[in-house]
């Protein structure tokens, strides 16, 4: 714990050190490795018993040329508890897992050929807002498991692009298999599946759904419906997802709102944002693969505060309600974005 909470300071300073030294200068990274990603600390406290979960999450960036990309996201996770639950020393272990692995081949402005490691491209979370630093409550929707198991993640090659553009709107898809794949950190099942969604501009409005087919062992439908809609004129950015599988049904519903561009005094509230998320489930055939057993719903309300854009205060309430019992859950803590080039950018 004292080793991560090193590492921790180092990136910290590091990425303020270089927040530091701005360069009036226009500057040209050119196609040059970059390292991305996140750190974060996060305070739980789930029906009373509390732990903590300091978080880095480094995604790396290697271009080559213009047309191809290689990519890699791990995530390192510690969670620990104490001792008795509610009382004790805290105790536990740092996690590692791949979240991708990937190389991107840019084939022309309709399709993207992927091999290797992916995130899984179903529904709205698991691959546009699952990372640390995007999503605005710490804890994911209770259907986030639909679609998207074992971990997330899938091993083999997938396709996508954007079919049809126009000023009036896309239209965006994604097409994937996934093999069976048992070697630790690249945990996969056999599924295939796809995404596809038509975003009107003027709207600012998305309409989209996915399909995957669970190929192995019992083999199962998953389908997903949403929507994103940020309407004009506002900072309002409002998301909604019905899932469905073998073991049970639901949806979420989440709004956000920043005060940035509002009148509201003193100056500091602007740096705001306030989320607020329902949701419901319904298991069938017993439930269970990593979704609840019961009927089971849930509202959290979180409340952020962006110091700058790239550091952010979190916190969030929520209340889960089911058969068994209902319980609070608090999350507090921060997180922080970095991007760091391996090498010098070249002056224009």
């Amino acid at each position: 714990m004292r080793r991560l909470f090193a590492a921790i300071a180092v990136f910290w300073m590091t990425g303020f050190l270089n927040a530091q030294d701005d360069d009036i200068n226009h500057n040209n990274a050119g196609h040059i490795p970059v390292i991305s990603g996140a750190i974060g600390y996060i305070y739980n406290v789930n029906g009373g018993v509390p732990a903590l979960s300091p978080q880095i999450n480094p995604v790396l960036l290697v271009p080559f040329g213009s047309h191809v990309l290689l990519e890699s996201h791990t995530d390192f996770i510690g969670f620990f508890q104490r001792k008795y639950l509610t009382h004790g020393p805290y105790t536990g272990k740092v996690f590692k897992s791949v979240e991708s692995a990937q190389v991107d081949w840019l084939a022309n402005t309709h399709l993207i050929a992927v091999a290797g490691r992916y995130l899984i491209p179903f529904g709205l979370y698991n691959e546009r807002l699952s990372p640390l630093w995007i999503h605005d409550l710490q804890d994911g929707p209770i259907t986030s498991a639909i679609g998207t198991l074992p971990g997330g993640s899938g091993d083999g090659i997938m396709l996508r692009g954007v079919l049809r553009q126009n000023p009036s709107y896309s239209i965006q898809y994604s097409s994937y298999f996934s093999t069976n794949c048992n070697v630790n950190q690249l945990e996969a099942a056999r599924a295939a599946g796809g995404d596809a969604s038509i975003y009107l501009t003027n709207k600012r409005l998305e309409v989209g759904g996915s399909y995957q087919r669970f190929l192995q062992d019992h083999e199962i439908n998953s389908v997903a419906t949403y929507v994103s809609w940020e309407p004009a004129h506002t900072l309002l950015d409002v998301k909604f997802e019905f899932d469905r599988s073998y073991n049970g049904y639901g949806y979420w519903l989440q709004t956000a709102y920043s005060f940035n561009q509002t009148p509201i005094k003193p100056a500091f509230l602007k740096r705001m944002q306030l989320v607020g998320r329902m949701q419901q489930f319904r298991p069938l055939n017993g439930g269970g693969n990593s979704l609840p057993q019961v009927n089971t719903n849930r509202i959290d309300v979180g409340l952020n505060y962006y110091i700058r854009d790239d550091l952010r205060l979190i916190s969030s309430y929520g209340r889960q309600f089911n058969s068994p019992t209902n319980v609070n859950i608090w999350n507090a803590g921060f997180t922080y974005r970095f991007v760091w080039p391996l090498w010098p950018e070249r002056k224009k």
